[in-house]
C-alpha cells in the first residue's frame, strides 16, 4: 500500500508546479524517455498503520468566502493548493494559511476546526489525496 500511496505523490509532484511549505529534497532530472521531467517532492510522510488501504485524489473548491463546518477525517489526508488560498486549524493548534504550491498533513481523526478560503472575492482549490479503508466517508462532522 505504501507503494501506491507514495507512487500517485510522485505522480501528482511531477504534474503540479509549485512550492511547499514542507519541501524537504528534489530529485535528480530523470533521463530515458522522459528526460524533461523534473520530481520535487512536495512532501513526506509515513502513514500510521490505522490509515487504511484506499487512496482516493480529489479536488475540494471553496467559492470565496466559504468555509466547512469542524469536521475529521477516518483516514490521512495530504492536501495541496492548487489555486488561492485558504486558512486551516488543526486540532488545538494555531490557524496556518496555506497558499497555491503548499501542502500539509492530517492524521486519521484529527480535528480539522477551521477550513476556509482567505479570499472573500477569489476561489480556492484543492488537490487531496486521501489513505482510507474502502467505503469510509470522506469526512464526518464534530458537533
Amino acid at each position: 500500500m505504501n507503494r501506491i500511496v507514495i507512487a500517485t505523490v510522485y505522480f501528482a509532484a511531477a504534474l503540479l508546479p509549485g512550492r511547499s511549505a514542507n519541501a524537504e529534497e528534489k530529485t535528480a532530472p530523470v533521463t530515458g524517455a522522459a528526460a524533461h521531467s523534473i520530481v520535487n517532492v512536495l512532501m513526506k510522510q509515513e502513514l500510521p498503520e490505522n490509515a487504511g488501504h484506499e487512496v482516493r485524489m480529489l479536488t475540494v473548491e471553496y467559492p470565496p468566502g466559504v468555509s466547512t463546518s469542524a469536521h475529521t477525517h477516518p483516514g490521512a489526508i495530504f492536501a495541496y493548493v492548487l489555486e488561492g488560498a485558504v486558512i486551516c486549524q488543526l486540532d488545538e493548534g494555531n490557524p496556518t494559511r496555506y497558499e497555491a504550491g503548499q501542502s500539509w498533513y492530517e492524521r486519521p481523526g484529527q480535528v480539522h476546526r477551521i477550513s476556509k478560503n482567505a479570499s472573500a472575492t477569489e476561489r480556492a482549490k484543492l488537490l487531496v489525496f486521501f489513505v482510507t479503508e474502502p467505503d469510509k466517508p470522506v469526512l464526518e462532522t464534530v458537533k
